[in-house]
């Protein structure tokens, strides 16, 4: 049986400070966050890193909602293997399934099966990971996070995967810079793999120079050998590899290859940026 309220008769209007009528410290409490915000952007009020406009929202404290939304966002068609996007408009429709580029198609056993980001690491985008990453401003990883969980309910099989790892900083970097980046997204993405749990198996056994100094053929060099993994979690597991920024793919591929001698079944990659250079398709 449906119970009925027997608080108030609804065909009689409300009586004004009755029961039914929120008080005024309900009401002020209620719009507390609004006034706060109000006085914030009065007081110490943020601008735009990209082009100076005034912020007025919480969202993202740092860059505004024009720029943020013209960003280098990567759109089909892509190539299903890299993630990089094709550079000019072809009349395919809906990209096909698999439709790998000429680097990928002849890469005969990737360490790395797949390699997804949202963005191209270029303009806002990568005035946004520089502040996140040197800059030490961390509350990026919350609207980098909304871009990455909106990417991966549209692409990915969220069911795949049994582990997400970040790749790891050493503890020497990490005490420098007081968190790692890559933790934090893969944080901020967890809970749209229902079967996965965050590991922290892989880790960095020695200090490298930044990859961002150093020229494309000094990258492998410079991360050869500085992986290990602790453990047997990752034996016969497909794996989701996170890390903020995909350049010249060398970190991700030696932790890959790390990765994969300890056992494990599969590694795909998660990045926020995905650097584009000329592709061969």
């Amino acid at each position: 049986m449906r119970r009925v309220s027997m608080a108030a008769n609804p065909s009689e209007p409300a009586v004004p400070g009755g029961a039914g009528t929120p008080s005024w410290f309900a009401r002020a409490a209620a719009a507390w966050p609004d006034w706060a915000l109000a006085l914030k952007n009065l007081f110490l009020p943020v601008y735009c890193k990209a082009c100076g406009a005034r912020i007025l929202t919480e969202d993202n404290v740092f860059f505004c909602p024009d720029c943020w939304m013209r960003a280098p966002w990567i759109e089909p068609p892509y190539c299903t293997c890299c993630g990089r996007p094709h550079p000019g408009m072809i009349a395919l429709g809906n990209a096909p399934e698999h439709f790998p580029c000429a680097d990928c198609r002849e890469t005969k056993h990737p360490r790395v099966e797949r390699v997804f980001a949202p963005a191209v690491y270029d303009d806002v985008v990568k005035t946004a990971v520089k502040l996140f990453k040197f800059g030490g401003r961390r509350q990026l990883a919350r609207p980098m996070g909304e871009a990455l969980r909106d990417m991966v309910r549209e692409r990915m099989d969220t069911g795949l995967y049994d582990l997400v790892i970040p790749v790891p900083l050493h503890p020497v970097r990490l005490r420098q810079r007081g968190f790692n980046q890559s933790l934090l997204l893969a944080q901020e993405v967890l809970s749209e793999f229902p079967r996965a749990a965050l590991d922290s198996s892989l880790i960095r056994v020695r200090p490298t120079r930044a990859q961002s100094r150093l020229k494309p053929k000094e990258r492998a060099e410079n991360v050869r050998g500085a992986f290990a993994v602790t453990g047997d979690s990752v034996k016969k597991k497909t794996i989701l590899l996170v890390d903020d920024v995909v350049t010249t793919r060398e970190t991700v591929t030696e932790c890959a290859r790390v990765l994969r001698r300890a056992g494990a079944a599969r590694v795909d990659v998660l990045a926020f940026a995905l650097a584009v250079p000329r592709t061969r398709w």
